[in-house]
């Protein structure tokens, strides 16, 4: 029964993987780098789970089996440079990505000596018991190492990421960056469910077993797809992203020349931000705000970080909710509702308001309106 609902599973996978890998081929999109690496993903992780279905029915040459197998160690490096080029608007493909073949080629060389170059019968006999052979163990653990390596590249990635647009930015809820990490949660998922039946194919007997792990892992895989589906079809302009030169305060501090100006120019910023109110714009930058004082971004991003110690995120809202603060108690923007006020000083994002508010003054608005009221 597993093995039949296993069959119309994959086969229901292998449908959406073939139409998610041909929209993203050739979808006319200005991130088509990065479409690319999601569409040459699909194809490839569509052809490599093939064999739950195409194999009751066809048999393929042994090493034809085989290479279809070892493809997936493709899939990693792509979900990896998927997510580098969402990031980075100016990534470009050079000789270094190269090195992303490597995992694909390890795989070839484990494999060679007694498969690749060998006769027919020692081919056959390898692919029937690969479980059982050397080869076959070294591939399940070189395979895990390899999708928690690039697991933990993404991490690294997505961590620096959030950190460049906190320091950068005044509203990161416009960017990919909440996708993306919900992307790699997913993946980690996957990764569980995929490391328990890869343990269990060294260790296990019981085939029920190993085939309702596949079961439950195949089904997991169809949410995740489906979930890729919706999130496309709401949301056809998802990402936006941000240069590569931008650099973490930490890594640029180094570079940092001592100002003996620095609380004239502290002065300068707060009273701009209060006299001026640029935060009040839902767009708001590090880079308009150095345009508006003349400054280099990067001094401004320093005086921020390392001397008021704040995120340009965080130094932005807490204008906009002393602002909302504000109106939420005016008696003259009494009939204006919580939604109009959060948009007013520039939130776009009723989650991101709610949190920023709570977080600045210990309650949400609607209840520190009331006890206003009351008091």
């Amino acid at each position: 029964m597993n093995f039949s609902i296993l069959t119309i599973t994959t086969i229901f996978v292998l449908f959406i993987s073939f139409l998610l890998a041909l929209f993203l081929l050739t979808v006319k999109t200005s991130n088509k780098i990065a479409n690319t690496f999601l569409g040459v993903y699909f194809l490839i992780f569509a052809i490599h789970i093939s064999a739950f279905f195409y194999s009751k029915y066809i048999t393929l040459p042994p090493v034809v089996e085989m290479l279809r197998d070892h493809i997936a160690f493709f899939t990693s490096p792509l979900l990896f440079l998927y997510v580098i080029s969402s990031i980075y608007s100016d990534f470009k493909l050079k000789p270094r990505h190269l090195l992303h073949i490597l995992p694909f080629a390890i795989q070839i060389l484990i494999f060679s000596p007694r498969f690749y170059f060998a006769n027919n019968y020692t081919k056959s006999f390898v692919l029937e018991n690969l479980n059982d052979t050397l080869e076959g163990k070294l591939s399940i653990i070189f395979g895990l190492s390899v999708s928690l390596f690039y697991l933990t590249a993404m991490f690294l990635e997505l961590r620096k990421y959030k950190q460049v647009l906190m320091e950068n930015y005044a509203n990161k809820s416009v960017f990919n960056f909440k996708w993306l990490y919900q992307l790699f949660i997913l993946l980690s998922i996957i990764f569980c469910f995929s490391l328990f039946k890869q343990v269990y194919k060294l260790f296990g007997t019981d085939v029920e077993v190993l085939n309702t792990s596949r079961l439950i892992l195949t089904l997991t895989l169809i949410g995740f797809l489906t979930w890729i589906v919706l999130k496309s079809m709401y949301n056809p302009k998802l990402f936006r992203n941000i240069n590569s030169n931008h650099l973490l305060i930490k890594n640029d501090i180094n570079q940092k020349h001592l100002n003996k100006n620095i609380k004239e120019e502290i002065q300068k910023l707060l009273v701009f931000m209060e006299d001026e109110e640029p935060f009040l714009d839902p767009s708001f930058t590090l880079q308009k705000l150095a345009e508006k004082l003349e400054m280099p971004s990067r001094d401004i991003s320093i005086l921020i970080n390392l001397n008021l110690n704040q995120h340009f995120f965080d130094f932005v809202n807490h204008y906009r909710i002393k602002k909302a603060e504000r109106m939420l108690v005016n008696a003259k923007e009494e009939n204006l509702t919580i939604q109009q006020i959060m948009y007013d000083v520039g939130f776009n994002s009723k989650s991101s308001f709610y949190a920023a508010f709570k977080k600045q003054i210990g309650m949400t608005p609607s209840e520190y309106k009331k006890r206003r009221k009351i008091s």
